[in-house]
């Protein structure tokens, strides 16, 4: 046993990346997650608790910039894919766009005190749009860059462990968000009472402008320190390609559409289960509570962060025994497991039992977020084998959109499933008792059946350690090393 042991844990030395070019592509990791994320985890306590927002209209705002991710971020692939400068594909690219995303980001919060639910909707979906369309400017040749960083199988996931550990730390910063704008430093002078009152609006504002540091500062290191392993492979042998045809012969890839749909099914089960998982915590657990609430979602992230950390490198050691794919069938399970015991840990009579869903998802998601990237990068070298090209670019965008979409979809249909519950804001925690029991049967079946979805698909997977073996010796025998 002790051959295959080793041969699962070692690599060679032209295949390791260094760990100061590791920790330098993953200090990019945060600005992914706060980029994306922030805004579609504090949407529903800004714009429907304090605002007043209908759950359709916050809905509108997510889907909208998810549907603007579908056009731009393709072409941004394309674009990233097809370049040939002194620097490389990515590296011009995830300068400039760290650049661009820090000055834009605070503007989507900045919106004039006073508007209208319908005014801010369209400011919010306005300036949304200038943002992410500066972020994927650097978001896609990010994401694409992982893809070229070793050949080695193993490899791969030790560069993905290292940024998960700082994507981890991001999502904790994520999860206190809201509580930190709810802190008596943001607050504001209620104008019909005169009373200093909480406000997250308020609180977002100020927040949004540290997020714009962390972006310019961690967006731009990648650019400047990692190298780009196969530039030089693609600008001797490789012809630029047409959109239309990048897009159909990545979307004709059988192993990609398998994690994509995988990762619908996944994420919009998760989505419903944080996003609804917040009204049914706050409301029929915490009684309505928003400082309790904000709290609660606090202390989650805190569990949230331990057990991902802790798991992040239990995952990575135990996929190069049993394989990524049995990797990721392990965290959907515990994931899975989460879901389906919320009837019986979200109780007002112990509301701290909600941590215990928590820590399953911390440790769940450690293994997702660690093996989904890493499989992509398979899939790639799968393709390469096909078309004889290297398009990281085109499944990095493809695969971006899906899992931003994914989630949103998610998010989208929390809020018309809250307002199908009879669930209405201005009550705050006198809901009625048929409400609550709406709520925690759609927190339980949706995420549930979902995830079993998932489950189902990663077995068609067809990529395992063997495989990418045999289509890494097969590249190596057509093109040479790299």
């Amino acid at each position: 046993m002790s051959e295959p042991h080793n041969e699962a844990i070692e690599v060679a030395a032209e295949d390791r990346v260094p760990f100061p070019k590791k920790l330098a592509y993953a200090l990019g990791g945060p600005v992914d997650i706060l980029s994306v994320w922030v805004l579609v985890s504090i949407a529903y306590p800004l714009f429907n608790m304090e605002l007043e927002m209908r759950p359709l209209y916050v809905s509108i705002i997510l889907m909208s910039l998810r549907l603007w991710d579908g056009i731009i971020d393709p072409i941004m692939g394309w674009i990233s894919d097809n370049a040939r400068t002194r620097w490389g594909r990515r590296r011009p690219f995830i300068f400039v766009g760290a650049i661009l995303s820090a000055f834009t980001y605070p503007l989507i919060f900045w919106f004039p005190v006073g508007l209208s639910p319908e005014q801010n909707m369209l400011w919010v979906i306005g300036f949304g749009i200038i943002f992410y369309t500066c972020f994927t400017v650097w978001a896609m040749p990010y994401q694409s860059m992982l893809m070229e960083m070793t050949p080695d199988y193993n490899e791969r996931t030790r560069v993905t462990e290292v940024r998960g550990y700082f994507q981890t730390l991001a999502g904790f910063l994520n999860g206190w968000l809201w509580w930190i704008t709810l802190r008596p430093l943001f607050f504001v002078t209620e104008p019909a009472t005169g009373e200093f009152v909480a406000s997250t609006s308020n609180g977002m504002r100020y927040v949004s402008l540290a997020i714009a540091v962390i972006i310019l500062v961690g967006g731009v290191i990648p650019a400047i320190f990692v190298k780009e392993r196969y530039y030089e492979q693609v600008r001797r042998h490789q012809k630029k390609i047409g959109l239309l045809t990048s897009l159909k012969q990545t979307l004709s890839n059988r192993a990609f559409l398998i994690l994509c749909i995988f990762i619908v099914f996944f994420l919009l089960g998760t989505a419903i289960f944080d996003s609804y998982g917040r009204y049914v915590g706050t409301y029929y657990v915490l009684g309505g509570d928003w400082d309790r609430g904000a709290v609660f979602a606090g202390w989650g992230t805190l569990v949230y962060t331990i057990f991902s950390l802790g798991f992040i490198p239990i995952f990575r050691r135990l996929s190069e025994r049993i394989g990524k794919n049995r990797c990721l069938a392990l965290s959907v399970f515990v994931v899975l497991l989460s879901a389906s015991s919320t009837w019986w840990t979200f109780t007002p009579e112990c509301p701290w039992l909600m941590l215990i869903n928590t820590a399953l998802i911390g440790a769940g998601y450690a293994g997702l977020w660690l093996m989904l990237p890493s499989m992509q990068v398979d899939v790639v070298d799968y393709d390469e084998l096909k078309t004889g090209q290297r398009r990281e670019g085109s499944f990095a965008s493809i695969f971006s959109w899906i899992l931003k979409l994914s989630f949103c979809v998610g998010f989208l249909i929390s809020g018309p499933l809250l307002e199908l519950t009879g669930f209405d804001a201005s009550l705050a925690g006198e809901q009625g008792e048929a409400v609550y029991r709406n709520m925690r049967l759609g927190y339980i079946v949706i995420p549930t059946g979902s995830l079993l979805l998932a489950l189902l698909l990663l077995s068609l997977f067809p990529i395992n350690k063997a495989k990418a073996s045999e289509i890494r010796h097969q590249l190596e025998a057509n093109r040479g090393k790299v």
